[in-house]
């Protein structure tokens, strides 16, 4: 199969990081990969080893100057398929299915919000040129569905993680490291979080929660990993409730990322919006117990009270009632750590993923699985 994807970002997030481990571990012969991305990008930096890369200016409307560009790519290489990875490259491939009507076109959502309802957005969605759309999680597919489209161009497959690096940790050298590192008692729980800092995140929930645990005099401490546009607001936000040092720290970007979350006991995600949240089974495979926001495709991986706990978005005062339960029970966390990575591992594997996407790409194309 030959494969063109269309990556319009010029930042890496999510959907980039799925798009990578798709190109990495597919089995050899299976497909050869093509992707398009923008000059500069960190797509075009990253998917090169993977993949034949082509950099064209495919941000906004621009994408449309790069159409000469890209049908010539589909003629030279012979491309079967097209898949866009984003919003912005959903335009563009429409574009190119109206020239290139043999083409199969697959549109990747993964966000947890409907689209509009704007005359453009409805032709957009609902076009007949789209031939599947790919949902990293049911909720996303139940939203698309309630929009208009039909159930037969809507597959699921869920976004996955490569485990082994999490796995692969020694994670009492890790924790002690950790624990010299931050200066605390080893009988500290640890509460970690690894996460954008941006209005989607909702950081500020999570350290209205800590300062309610303070308050009643629990012991924790907590780590935020992460960079963003709201850092200087919510280190402010976090010196008004009087989260001191020896209760947070913000660590910046770190690429040590497995060892970190070896060290936690909990991790703490209260985002307002989540299309699945693969930052959850990182902290799975790493052992941690999951208190999360009952929000777009994280209950799909945080099942109430049988693999994690939640509370709603924004609700500060349960999702620190739920941070102290586990705090107070280390037989709760043990017990919903080890259903979260049964679960995890059965339903969200890097395998199930790469298959899930072949097997899109073959229905479309009339191909068989291989033997």
């Amino acid at each position: 199969m030959r494969v063109l994807h269309l990556v319009s970002e010029m930042t890496w997030r999510g959907g980039e990081n799925q798009l990578r481990l798709l190109l990495e571990h597919t089995q050899p012969g299976i497909c050869q990969w093509f992707v398009a991305a923008p000059p500069g990008s960190a797509g075009s930096e990253r998917l090169a080893s993977f993949a034949t890369l082509y950099e064209l200016p495919l941000r906004s409307w621009q994408g449309l100057s790069a159409l000469p560009s890209l049908l010539t790519i589909i003629d030279r290489e012979g491309i079967q398929l097209v898949d866009c990875q984003s919003s912005r490259a959903h335009n563009i491939g429409l574009a190119m299915k109206y020239l290139r009507p043999e083409l199969k076109l697959v549109v990747h959502r993964r966000v947890d919000y409907p689209p509009g309802s704007s005359w453009f957005n409805r032709r957009k969605y609902l076009s007949s040129r789209v031939d599947r759309y790919i949902c990293i999680s049911a909720a996303i597919a139940a939203l698309l569905r309630a929009y208009g489209i039909e159930e037969k161009k809507l597959r699921l497959v869920p976004s996955a993680v490569d485990a082994r690096p999490f796995q692969s940790v020694d994670r009492l050298a890790a924790r002690q490291k950790f624990y010299a590192d931050m200066g605390l008692p080893s009988e500290v729980p640890v509460i970690g979080n690894v996460a954008y800092l941006t209005e989607q995140k909702d950081h500020a929930t999570l350290l209205r929660a800590l300062a309610i645990l303070r308050q009643r005099k629990l012991d924790f401490f907590c780590f935020i990993a992460g960079a963003g546009a709201l850092e200087a607001e919510l280190k402010t936000l976090a010196q008004n409730l009087d989260l001191g040092p020896r209760h947070i720290r913000f660590l910046g970007v770190r690429t040590d990322i497995p060892e970190l979350l070896a060290a936690a006991s909990i991790f703490a995600l209260s985002s307002r919006d989540e299309g699945l949240g693969t930052s959850l089974l990182d902290a799975v495979h790493s052992g941690c117990t999951l208190v999360a926001t009952a929000v777009g495709g994280i209950p799909e991986i945080v099942i109430p009270e049988q693999t994690g706990l939640l509370a709603p978005a924004g609700d500060a005062e349960t999702f620190a009632a739920q941070l102290e339960r586990l705090l107070g029970d280390t037989a709760l966390r043990q017990s919903l750590g080890a259903a979260a990575s049964q679960h995890v591992n059965t339903h969200f594997s890097l395998s199930n993923m790469v298959e899930g996407n072949l097997a899109v790409y073959r229905e479309l194309l009339g191909q068989s699985p291989p033997r």
